[in-house]
Parts: structure tokens; sequence; C-alpha cells
């Protein structure tokens, strides 16, 4: 039987581009679904789940005296890895990989003949799913997250009994306690809320009488730098300063009373460490928002390491930030969040929280630094000024604010002998 004008146009078949014969190739084709049923109601609802494999069914065979030989080179291209492009005689090239090549036939009826069962489907790409919230807006969610937890641990561990009034003095120097370490750091200053929290400390006794939801609310108030995003500073800085906060021996002093004796612990014990709990994981949270923003337009540096004018443009410079130092900040933000973690008064939703945290805090930080310098140290052989140094280093007389800023020089016509400056 003469072969028809149209199988006479078919392309040869082949594997990265060992040929074989082909009398006919079964191609599967999918739509991927689910049928969602209803109880108690007659309707149905089909979710579509997008293009599933395509794959190809085949029996290739090949004739001749050398048949043995070329079953061989075809069964050495089916198990390399990788795939590769199959020459499918009605459509063409396709890039496929090979699902199963599960057996070759050799047979005494015929001797110039052998087969090979095979199944190849499309090859794909190797894509990570796209994810529709960056970190700098999971970090900002978490952050958020972690505050309300903290109230609401808050307000369900503190004990406003009918005794309140016998330690009311206790608890109120409590707070203070805890206020005025806060207000000794350059945060307050930076942020101008030394005021907010002469206030808190004030009212705090009247706060926690009306209940710990009103005490509570106001800390979350007065701690959030949420309103602060647009001002100018070295907000690493500001996540240094919070770390170191919250890792003061004073605010783990009733905490570790009520964990150290749970059995004689008294209201007093439990509700100090209920405000440490509460202060803490607060500015926590604060840092974690912080990190945020480290790196963006408004992460700059002044002359003593803060911006002083709280936004404007006058007296900050844009430097670049070295490597360690971002490392560095995660680490200590890193440190402070697992020593919460430790915490085992802290109840489940807040731990998922600060867990949840601590990944995405690693993730954004280490990003963050990727690809930036590293600070190293040059002697200058005579006293320059900073925009030779500039144009001598990095061949842009731009930066020479840079290492006026970093390394405090006196007067920007003679730099010291000994400089830090970016590798890059």
């Amino acid at each position: 039987m003469t072969a028809s004008i149209f199988s006479l146009k078919l392309r040869d078949a082949s594997f990265k581009g060992v040929p074989f014969n082909v009398a006919s190739i079964s191609k599967s084709v999918l739509r991927r679904k689910v049928v969602h049923e209803y109880p108690q109601r007659d309707e149905h609802y089909v979710e579509d789940l997008g293009k599933g494999v395509t794959s190809y069914d085949l029996t290739a065979f090949l004739v001749g005296d050398n048949c043995i030989e070329k079953a061989k080179k075809l069964e050495e291209v089916l198990l390399s890895p990788g795939p590769g492009t199959f020459i499918n005689p009605w459509e063409g090239n396709i890039n496929v990989t090979v699902l199963d090549a599960s057996s070759i036939t050799y047979t005494n009826d015929a001797l110039r003949y052998c087969s090979v069962r095979i199944k190849f489907i499309d090859a794909g790409k190797l894509t990570n799913p796209a994810s529709s919230v960056n970190s700098v807006t999971l970090a900002r969610r978490i952050s958020d997250a972690i505050s309300l937890s903290a109230v609401k641990d808050f307000v369900d561990r503190f004990k406003n009994s009918e005794l309140f009034q016998l330690y009311q003095s206790a608890m109120t120097g409590t707070i203070l306690e805890k206020l005025g370490i806060i207000s000794n750091s350059e945060i307050v200053q930076l942020f101008g809320i030394a005021d907010e929290i002469i206030e808190l400390g004030a009212n705090a006794a009247y706060l926690l009488g009306a209940g710990p939801q009103s005490f509570a609310d106001r800390v979350y108030e007065t701690f959030g730098l949420a309103r602060f995003t647009t001002t100018k500073t070295r907000w690493n800085g500001v996540v240094d300063q919070i770390t170191n906060i919250v890792s003061h021996d004073s605010f783990r002093s009733a905490t570790n009373a009520k964990i150290n004796e749970p059995a004689v612990v008294s209201n007093l014990i439990t509700n100090q460490a209920a405000i440490e709990g509460l202060m803490r994981n607060t500015l926590l949270s604060q840092a974690i928002g912080a990190a945020t923003m480290i790196g963006t337009s408004v992460d700059v540096e002044s002359e003593d390491g803060y911006s002083e004018d709280n936004g404007q443009d006058s007296d900050s410079i844009s430097v670049q930030i070295p490597v360690e130092d971002i490392l560095a900040t995660r680490d200590g933000l890193l440190d402070a969040i697992d020593a919460e973690l430790k915490n085992p008064l802290i109840p489940d939703e807040l731990f998922l929280n600060l867990l949840n945290a601590r990944c995405t805090v690693f993730s954004l930080l280490t990003e963050k630094a990727e690809g930036l310098s590293r600070l190293i140290t040059i002697d200058l052989p005579v006293n320059a000024p900073s925009l030779v140094v500039a144009c001598d280093y990095y061949d842009d007389a731009t930066r020479e604010a840079e290492i006026v800023t970093r390394n405090k020089v006196m007067h920007a016509g003679f730099c010291p002998d000994e400089l830090k400056i970016l590798s890059k």
C-alpha cells in the first residue's frame, strides 16, 4: 500500500537528536477543575485551577540490522537528565521531559525490530509563585499584629481587683521606671515625644483605674512611630535604640520574678509583669516597623548620627549604609525577638506573631544588605581635603559630604590620616 501524500509530509520523530519511528502518538490535554458540591443545595460550583500538564504517549520502534544499537542510543538519551526537544511528526518541535520509559521490547518474531514504550510531558518552567505581598508590607502587617496581640495579652493578664488601691503606688512606680528609661533614649528627643511620655506617666494611675484596655491603648498610641515615617533620620539607629531599651534588665525584673516563683506570685507581680510585657512587645513591634524604613529615601545621617530638623533637609545628609551596620541591626533585633520568644508567659497568638516576625526581619534586612558596600579603613599619606579623597577613591566629588559626616571631620579641608569609607 502506497503512503498518502499527507504522510510523506510528516517529519521523522526524534528525541534529543536520536531518531526513531512511530506509528501513532496519543496526546492528552487537561484543564484542571474542582467541582464543589454543597450540602442541602441543588447546585454546584466548578472551580477552574488552570491548564494541566500535556502528555504524549507513544511506542517508538526501531528497524534494521542495527536496531539494537539504535535502541541503546535511544535508551541513553531517555535516561539522560534534563528536558530535551521531541520532534512530533504531526506537531513539530516540543520541549519535553521523559516521565516514563517503561519497557524496551525485543522479540524472536521480529529479529530486525524492537520497540520502546515512552511517555513525554511538557517540560514546563521552574518559577516561584509570585508574591502579592513584599517583605516590607509583610513586616508592617506583622508589626501591627504584634502590637494588637500585646494589648490583648495585657488586658487578659492584668488583675484589676478590689485590692488595686493598695498597690497602686507600686504599679505607678513600675510604669515611671520604664518610662524613665525610654525618656533617656535619643529617639524620644528625635521624634519629640517627651511630653507624651510624661503625660502617660502622669495619667498612668487614672488609666489603669479606668481599666487595662485604656492604659494599653494609650501605651500603643504613645509608642507608635508610624506617624513619623516621613522623618529623615538614621533608621537603623532607631531600631538599635529600641532593641537596647527592651533588652534593659529593668524591663524584665517582674517578668523574671513571676517565671521563677510562680507559686507565690501576688497580683502586684502579675500586673507588673503584664506592664513589662506590654511595653516590651509594643516597642518591639515599633522596631520591626522602623526596620522597613532602612535604605529608603528618608534614611539619612546627620553630623551627630540623627536628623536634628525632624524632617527638613537643611542639616541632614544622605549617606550610604555599610553592610556591617545593617547586619548588626538585624542581629540585635533578632536577639531581642528571641529573648521574648523564650518567655513562657506569652500567649500562643503573640508567640506565633513574634516567630513570623523573626523570619520576616531576617529576610527583610538580609535583602537590604545585599549588594551594599563594606566599611574599610584607609590611611592617607598626608592630610587632604575631603573633596580630594572623594575624587581619588570614588571618582565622585559629590560623596565628599559622606566622608565628612561618617568620620566627623572638623574641617572639610583637613581630613585625618585615618578614615573610614565605603568600599565602593
